[in-house]
């Protein structure tokens, strides 16, 4: 029954070997490189804030009344 659904044949030369596990975390990352990252983060969410504080205050001492 499952013949006429048959492609073709797997070539075992072609198919890639089975690559061993490696848990992440444990291939020598530095505490020390992780600081930098969180100031960047913080930083990307700061100046939009900023940025749109100061058009909101830009925009309200300017509005005409």
């Amino acid at each position: 029954m499952m013949k006429k659904y048959v492609i073709g044949e797997v070539d075992v030369t072609t198919v890639p070997t089975k690559r061993l596990y490696v848990a992440p975390g444990l291939g020598g990352t530095n505490p020390k490189d992780e600081k930098p990252g969180f100031l960047i983060k913080i930083l990307q969410l700061l100046v939009p804030l900023l940025i749109f504080g100061l058009a909101l205050a830009v925009r309200t001492y300017t509005k005409k009344e």
